[in-house]
């Protein structure tokens, strides 16, 4: 598919056709790829303006059995069905005497007011099937292609044959001017996005598992252990998830149409960051403040203990949520790569057999933790015992002080 643009007056005129899209007074003439095998042709071909497809007016074609075109102008919230939309912010109209369904030259045409913008991004798409309906809201099948393009309408027009030789090839684009879905670059809220993810789940899936693991595996033979517990769960993890949500937040700051705590995603990020705070709260108040009367383990170490894996097993969720439904709602693009689901797949089941194999060392644990506190109680009572003989040595002087 090719793109093509001029500018004419305050007007854009689009032309869609099956070996070239070109673009004056803002025309666009779309054309189906020319394959090896032969010819492609489009089922319906689309243009978009902006840079994704989330959130971006669109302008789709289709020819019908009875030789019109249909002019459908759509938006998508997401990478879903575009929907019609009844007051677009530029009104698209067919140019009918311009267009053909011919099938040696099949061709759409139509005007759009100029946005004013000599450097015009454009996001293209066409399916294989058509929607088999003239109806503006006929649903279609996903596209066979889609990609990326820009223009200078500032530059000077070119004079470009109507007629397609249909034993050619189709131009080849500059990768500058007309790019692939696999290679199109990410915009800044899409960097945030990505920047965000990397962070959080870095945070959320990797280090904080890591804090629980070494409290898990290393408390019975060092006491070293605390020092890492909190450096992995409190300094690194804690530097990560910040910094991932300081990205998400500037990843919706950059966003059209985005909106902050707008959808369960974020609702649950925020909420995750907040139980993660309160956790570390929690932890330090557990170090520095023991129970002074306690016959065994303090009940809220446990509560430490569970607060933490429901925490780790949010953040799985957390994370699932965010790339199989997040990215391609918010971003536009296609969902990521099936490596990712496989990843995730494979450490929420490593991760529990990690940690419920650590607990061959409770029984170890547990001797340790009342030898010490035997030991504790013994350097206790040969306190009590220090002082009473002290007053009691006190008491004895003190009669004899009165006999005499």
């Amino acid at each position: 598919m090719c793109i093509n643009a001029t500018l004419t007056g305050d007007n854009v005129e689009c032309k869609l056709q099956r070996v070239l899209l070109y673009f004056t007074r803002l025309l666009i003439e779309l054309v189906d790829i020319l394959s090896s095998t032969g010819k492609r042709v489009p089922g319906w071909m689309a243009v978009g303006f902006g840079t994704q497809m989330s959130n971006n007016p669109m302008v789709i074609l289709w020819s019908n059995s009875d030789g019109s075109i249909t002019l459908s102008q759509r938006v998508a919230p997401s990478w879903v069905m575009p929907e019609v939309v009844s007051d677009p912010p530029r009104i698209a109209t067919l140019s009918s005497d311009l267009s053909t369904t011919s099938t040696n030259n099949e061709r759409y045409v139509f005007t759009i007011p100029w946005d004013n913008t000599a450097r015009t991004n454009l996001i293209w798409a066409f399916g294989a099937q058509n929607p088999g309906s003239s109806a503006e809201d006929a649903p279609f099948q996903f596209h066979v292609d889609a990609g990326y393009a820009h223009f200078d309408l500032s530059k000077p027009i070119f004079p470009i044959s109507d007629e397609v030789d249909s034993s050619a090839s189709a131009p080849s684009p500059s990768s500058s001017s007309l790019t692939s879905t696999n290679t199109i670059p990410l915009n800044a809220h899409q960097r945030m996005a990505f920047a965000h993810a990397v962070f959080c789940t870095t945070g959320c899936i990797l280090f904080l598992p890591a804090g629980v693991l070494v409290s898990r595996w290393v408390r019975t033979f060092t006491p070293a252990w605390y020092t890492a517990h909190w450096i992995l769960q409190f300094v690194v993890a804690g530097f990560s998830i910040t910094i991932g949500l300081v990205f998400g937040v500037q990843s919706v700051n950059n966003g059209r149409h985005i909106e902050h705590l707008d959808d369960d995603h974020k609702k649950w990020g925020a909420a995750l960051f907040a139980l993660y705070v309160s956790q570390c709260i929690f932890g330090a108040f557990i170090h520095w403040v023991k129970p002074t009367k306690s016959t065994g383990r303090p009940l809220q170490n446990y509560l430490h203990a569970v607060t933490g894996l429901i925490l780790i097993g949010l953040g799985f969720y957390q994370v699932r949520s965010g790339y199989r439904n997040e990215w391609p709602k918010a971003i536009g693009r296609e969902d990521v790569m099936e490596g990712v689901n496989v990843v995730w797949y494979a450490w929420i089941v490593i991760l529990p057999i990690l940690y419920f194999a650590g607990l061959i060392l409770l029984p170890k644990q547990l001797v340790q933790e009342a030898a010490k506190k035997s030991l504790k109680e013994v350097s206790t009572n040969e306190e009590q015992s220090s002082l009473l003989a002290e007053m009691q040595v006190e008491e004895i002087g003190m009669h004899k002080i009165y006999q005499d």
